[in-house]
C-alpha cells in the first residue's frame, strides 16, 4: 500500500489542526446541516412573502455553490465511468476517471440524485443515491473503492465547507486500502531544509484516517509506519485529498 496525494500533491500541517466529523455513508453524499423543524417555519413564512398581483416574486430560493469530486481508489487498470439518473455522463470513456485519480464533475447535485458507477471493461457497478446535501457551499467528495474481500464497488464520502476567505486548507485523509485493513495513523511533520535543521524545531502530529482536517499552509513530511516520506505542500484557501490506497495486485 501507499499514501497518494491527490489534487494537487499536498498534505496536512500540525498546528492548529482542526478534526471535522467525517459524513461516511454508503447512500447520502453528506449529512444534513439543519433541522426539519428550520423547513416547517420556512414554508409558514412563505405565506407572507406572496407578491401582490402584477408584482415580481422578490423571494428567490437559496442556490449553493457545491461541486461534486469524485476520487477512484477501486483497484484495477480501467478507469471508472460515472452516470447520473441514468442517462446524464458524468465521466466516461476518454473522460473516464482512472485509479488513483481525483475529478470534479460538472452539474449540480439534487437530493435523491442516481450516481452510477461502473468499471470499464469490468463488469462490476455501483449506485450512490444523494440525500440530505448541506445548506451551503461546499465541495462533496465521493470515494469509490473496492469491497472487503468482495470485488463490489464501496464508498466513502465527505463535504469540504467552502469559504473565499479561508486562511488554511483543508485535507480529507483517506484510507481506502482494499479491505479497509487496519492502519497506524498518519504521520504529518514540517519540512526542514537542511540549512534550517540548526534553528527550527519540527512539529509532528499522528492523524487519524478517514477525517477531513483545516491546517495551516506550508509544506510537510508524510509517512505511513515505516514508509518512506514524501514531502507535500499546501496553499491556503485549497482543498486536498490524500488516498491510502492498493489492493487487487497494486502496491
Amino acid at each position: 500500500s501507499r499514501a497518494q496525494a491527490l489534487l494537487p500533491l499536498a498534505c496536512v500541517p500540525l498546528a492548529l489542526l482542526r478534526a471535522m466529523p467525517a459524513m461516511v455513508r454508503s447512500s447520502v453524499v453528506a449529512a444534513a446541516l439543519f433541522a426539519a423543524a428550520d423547513g416547517a417555519q420556512i414554508n409558514a413564512a412563505s405565506k407572507y412573502l406572496r407578491p401582490a398581483v402584477g408584482e415580481e416574486n422578490l423571494v428567490e430560493p437559496i442556490r449553493f455553490d457545491q461541486q461534486l469530486l469524485v476520487c477512484n481508489a477501486y483497484p484495477s487498470k480501467s478507469s471508472i465511468a460515472v452516470l447520473k439518473n441514468g442517462h446524464e455522463s458524468l465521466a466516461g470513456g476518454s473522460d473516464a476517471v482512472p485509479f488513483r485519480e481525483c475529478r470534479y464533475m460538472q452539474g449540480q447535485l439534487q437530493k435523491k440524485d442516481q450516481l452510477d458507477f461502473s468499471v470499464e471493461d469490468v463488469d462490476m457497478h455501483g449506485t450512490f443515491e444523494v440525500g440530505e446535501l448541506p445548506s451551503s457551499d461546499a465541495i462533496l467528495l465521493l470515494v469509490v473503492e473496492k469491497r472487503a474481500h468482495s470485488p463490489m464497488v464501496s464508498f466513502q464520502s465527505f463535504a469540504f465547507p467552502s469559504s473565499s476567505e479561508g486562511k488554511e486548507a483543508q485535507i480529507a485523509v483517506i484510507n481506502a486500502l482494499e479491505g479497509g485493513s487496519a492502519v497506524p495513523k498518519l504521520t504529518m511533520e514540517d519540512h526542514i531544509e537542511a540549512k534550517q535543521e540548526q534553528t527550527v524545531s519540527k512539529r509532528v502530529e499522528q492523524l487519524s484516517f478517514n477525517r477531513v482536517y483545516s491546517v495551516e499552509e506550508g509544506s510537510y513530511d508524510a509517512s505511513i509506519a515505516t514508509d518512506s516520506k514524501q514531502v507535500v505542500r499546501l496553499a491556503k484557501n485549497k482543498n486536498y485529498v490524500l488516498l491510502r490506497t492498493g489492493g487487487n495486485g497494486f502496491d
